[in-house]
C-alpha cells in the first residue's frame, strides 16, 4: 500500500513537472509545448488618422473565427491598412501572452511599447 501511494504520489510529480517544463521551454527544445507557449491575442482601439479620425475595426480586414492574434499580426494589420488602403492608423491597446499582458501603442505605422 506504501508503495503504491509512493509510486503514484511521485507519478503525480513527474507529470507536472512535465506539464511546467512545457510551459516555461524555447520552441523547438525538449518537452516544450509550442502550441501553449505561443498562445497569444491582442486588442487594440485604432482609428484612421489620415482621413478623419473615424474608428477602424480590425473585425472587417482580419477572418473573425481567429481570436487569438499575435503583436506581429497586429503589425502586419496596420502595414496593410496604409499600403491597400491608405489609411494611416494609431490607437493603443494591449497584448496577452501566456502570464503577462503588456501595453501597446500603435503609432507611426508600428506597434510599439506603451
Amino acid at each position: 500500500m506504501v508503495n503504491a501511494i509512493a509510486a503514484l504520489t511521485l507519478g503525480c510529480a513527474a507529470l507536472a513537472w512535465l506539464v511546467w517544463r512545457g510551459f516555461f521551454t524555447p520552441v523547438g527544445s525538449f518537452g516544450s509545448w509550442a502550441m501553449f507557449s505561443h498562445i497569444g491575442a491582442y486588442r487594440a482601439t485604432l482609428s484612421d488618422t489620415a482621413h478623419d479620425g473615424r474608428p477602424v475595426c480590425p473585425w472587417d480586414y482580419e477572418l473573425r473565427q481567429d481570436v487569438f492574434r499575435s503583436a506581429a499580426s497586429l503589425q502586419s494589420l496596420v502595414l496593410y491598412l496604409a499600403e491597400e488602403h491608405g489609411m494611416s492608423v494609431a490607437g493603443d491597446g494591449v497584448v496577452l501572452v501566456p502570464f503577462e499582458s503588456i501595453r501597446i501603442a500603435v503609432r507611426n505605422g508600428g506597434v510599439v511599447r506603451a
